[in-house]
C-alpha cells in the first residue's frame, strides 16, 4: 500500500497544486478586469462577482486537496498534556486520523447529495443564471479526491511529500 501511495500522490499533488494555482490565478485576472472595467470604463463585468464566487468555492476545495495530502491542518492543542495522562499520543493520533478521514468522508458524500438535489431541481445562479449543479459536482468530486488524497498521505511516513523549495531558506 505504501508504494501505491508514493506512486499516486505525487502526480495527484502537482495536479492539485497546478488547478489550485490556476483557479486562484482565474480569480485575480477577472477581479483586476472587473475592477478596472468598473473605474475606468464605468462598464464592470456582468455577473463577475458571482462567477468569484463560484471560483473561491472550487479553490477552497482543491487548497483542501493539498491540505488533506500533508496532514496540515490548523490545529490546537488546549489538552494534549491531559490527553497524553489518558492515553498514548500514537493512538491519540490514529483516532484523529480515523476522526478527519471520517469527517471527510462525510462532507464528499453530504456534498454529493447537494449536487444531485441541484440537479434534480435545476437550481441556477441568481445573476448568470448558469446550473448550479455544475459548482457542486465540481465541489463534491473535489472533496473525494481530497479524501483519497488524505488517505495516500496518510499511508506514508511523516511529512510525505513537500515539495524541495519548501525545505530551509525560508524568510
Amino acid at each position: 500500500m505504501r508504494a501505491l501511495a508514493q506512486a499516486l500522490l505525487p502526480p495527484l499533488l502537482r495536479i492539485a497544486d497546478i488547478v489550485a494555482a490556476a483557479l486562484i490565478f482565474v480569480m485575480m485576472v477577472l477581479t483586476f478586469a472587473d475592477v478596472v472595467g468598473r473605474y475606468v470604463f464605468t462598464a464592470p463585468i456582468f455577473g463577475a462577482a458571482e462567477m468569484i464566487q463560484f471560483l473561491l468555492a472550487m479553490t477552497i476545495f482543491s487548497g483542501l486537496c493539498l491540505v488533506n495530502a500533508h496532514d496540515e491542518h490548523i490545529t490546537v492543542e488546549l489538552f494534549d498534556a491531559q490527553l497524553d495522562r489518558v492515553i498514548s499520543p500514537t493512538l491519540r493520533r490514529i483516532i484523529i486520523q480515523l476522526f478527519s478521514v471520517g469527517m471527510m468522508a462525510v462532507i464528499a458524500y453530504q456534498l454529493y447529495e447537494f449536487a444531485r438535489e441541484s440537479e434534480r431541481v435545476g437550481t441556477k445562479s441568481v445573476v448568470l443564471e448558469w446550473p448550479f449543479a455544475i459548482v457542486a459536482f465540481t465541489v463534491a468530486g473535489l472533496s473525494a479526491v481530497s479524501l483519497v488524497m488524505q488517505i495516500l498521505g496518510l499511508m506514508l511516513p511523516e511529512e510525505p511529500m513537500h515539495h524541495p523549495e519548501d525545505a530551509g531558506g525560508g524568510l
